[in-house]
């Protein structure tokens, strides 16, 4: 999954809000130990700053992929056994968190064929849509947790070329990306996840792009999830506007 596993551990997260384990205003302390440099906003304002709003550590994690806030929050939310134990209790199969997102980077760091053919912190395609459908129906969080979700989603910087990529402008887009990188000339993945709703009303579109294993670098394959993404754009647009003619003869 790379970072696309920063969405169910922020769901995790807003699923212990409810439960009223935790605030979304109250203060996480960052510990040395979840410090990671690279992509993270946090790390830059560390050790200045060691205390931030969890609220504020949900936006930094899924909207800009900040890699200190996971290291954070996968801590805080006890880690891989009980965000495990959450989505089987969601009844979603198919998705797997089993090691901190540091600890992937290791791993993928020291053998990238390794990594690739490690059947953890993987998911389907079919699994991460039908988590985004039940978290868009409302089915996994309180309404006020829904919406800060989807909020969070549709904030996301990164990955511009990919599912937003060949979208018209101002088609909203609540998604997240993960990106493993490239070593020893593997693509480790490229990966992209979201909603899109589509103009006036007429409905969303979940779709789960994960590409692993490619030759091609990141920038090549981009635009290969840009075009899925536009093509499934453009069926259903279509597919609408043939009812809607259909109904008005």
């Amino acid at each position: 999954m790379a970072s696309v596993c920063k969405l169910p551990i922020a769901l995790h997260i807003l699923a212990m809000v409810d439960e009223g384990k935790l605030s979304r205003g109250g203060a996480i302390e960052v510990l040395p130990q979840d410090v990671v440099p690279h992509v993270s906003e946090v790390a830059e304002r560390w050790p200045k700053q060691k205390d931030f709003p969890l609220d504020e550590l949900l936006q930094l994690m899924v909207a800009k992929s900040d890699n200190t806030a996971v290291e954070t929050l996968y801590r805080i939310g006890g880690g891989a056994a009980p965000i495990t134990a959450r989505l089987h209790g969601w009844h979603v199969d198919g998705i797997r968190i089993d090691r901190s997102e540091r600890e992937c980077n290791r791993d993928a760091s020291a053998s990238m064929r390794r990594f690739i053919a490690d059947p953890r912190d993987t998911a389907t395609p079919d699994s991460t849509v039908g988590l985004l459908r039940r978290l868009f129906r409302g089915e996994l969080l309180s309404a006020p947790s829904t919406a800060r979700a989807i909020r969070i989603l549709e904030a996301t910087s990164t990955g511009p070329a990919r599912i937003k990529g060949m979208l018209p402008a101002g088609v909203v887009v609540a998604h997240k990306t993960g990106t493993t990188g490239t070593a020893g000339g593997l693509n480790g993945s490229t990966n992209d996840v979201g909603v899109i709703t589509l103009p006036n009303g007429a409905g969303q579109i979940a779709l789960a792009v994960y590409i692993k294993g490619s030759r091609r670098s990141t920038e090549a394959i981009e635009p290969v999830i840009a075009r899925i993404a536009r093509a499934a754009f453009d069926f259903w647009i279509n597919a609408l506007a043939a009812q809607a003619d259909s109904l008005g003869r």
